[in-house]
């Protein structure tokens, strides 16, 4: 009885789970379908879900008159120094906070957190004069160093709970057989830790890849911007052009898409280590 009263149950939530996931899927379908339709159709009334008379025109023309590799070759570049400077900025204090026990250890992490409260857009002013007076407006440092902001609190919690995972007991064996506490840390506890420091890294790219308000805030250069901000030039109070900003949208969003179905196992897996401990 309980098994039949279950398979219901089962099929219920599956239901409700697949309607839930539509909700939050049907504006990327949107999008991609949107980006695949000609004017005429685009302006249709009612609007066709699926395309009639697909064109990739769209696409061609954000590759050809839009600069579409330069922005997303800029979207890379600023990402991965984000990333890379996060993590090892993030290794230390992460690694700290996760074998000193102490009030003032548990007031920093408090710290940490708070901080990832302030929005971007209350810090860009105050970074926008810091970066005028040593020179680094309209440079893409500028964006890296102010998005490094955001990043590395989340990166520090993150890789925290990693290495809080990780016992103690692995480095004292390797210390009594020889190591030092930094090669000890090197040799055992970063490869141990290697499966954090991918779904860390992972967010942490994405995090620095969607970023708007420090970009559009610190460089005002085309040729600097990155795939967020080309794109917030499509949509203006006159004049909007759907149709190649849903062609933009859609290659700007595609490797996040990517992303997450390859690395969703370990993203997840990441992000609830620890929960039952």
């Amino acid at each position: 009885m309980d098994q039949l009263l279950s398979t219901p149950k089962r099929w219920m939530l599956t239901a409700l789970g697949l309607a839930i996931a539509g909700c939050y899927l049907f504006p990327v379908y949107w999008m991609y379908a949107s980006s695949l339709k000609p004017s005429f159709e685009l302006n249709a009334s009612p609007p066709t879900l699926v395309p009639h008379a697909p064109t990739f025109a769209a696409y061609a023309w954000i590759f050809t008159r839009e600069n579409m590799a330069r922005y997303m070759g800029n979207s890379l570049v600023i990402a991965s120094a984000v990333t890379a400077l996060s993590l090892v900025l993030a290794t230390g204090a992460a690694y700290a906070l996760s074998r000193v026990r102490s009030f003032w250890m548990d007031a920093v992490l408090v710290g940490i957190m708070l901080s990832q409260v302030l929005p971007p857009a209350l810090l860009a002013t105050p970074m926008f004069v810091i970066f005028r007076q040593i020179d680094l407006i309209n440079t893409q440092t500028a964006v890296v160093l102010a998005t490094t902001t955001k990043t590395l609190p989340f990166a520090v919690v993150m890789l925290r709970t990693t290495f809080a995972q990780i016992p103690v007991e692995l480095e004292e064996a390797a210390r009594v057989d020889g190591c030092t506490r930094l090669s000890a840390f090197l040799r055992i506890t970063l490869p141990v830790a290697r499966i954090g420091y991918i779904v860390v890294g992972t967010l942490v790219f994405l995090l620095a890849y969607g970023e708007f308000v420090y970009p559009v805030s610190l460089v005002n250069k085309n040729e600097l911007q990155p795939a967020t901000v080309g794109l917030y030039g499509f949509v203006g109070a006159d004049y909007s052009d759907w149709g190649n900003a849903m062609a933009f949208a859609s290659v700007v969003v595609t490797p996040v898409i990517l992303v997450f179905v390859l690395l969703q196992r370990r993203i997840v897996s990441g992000l609830t280590a620890g929960a039952i401990k």
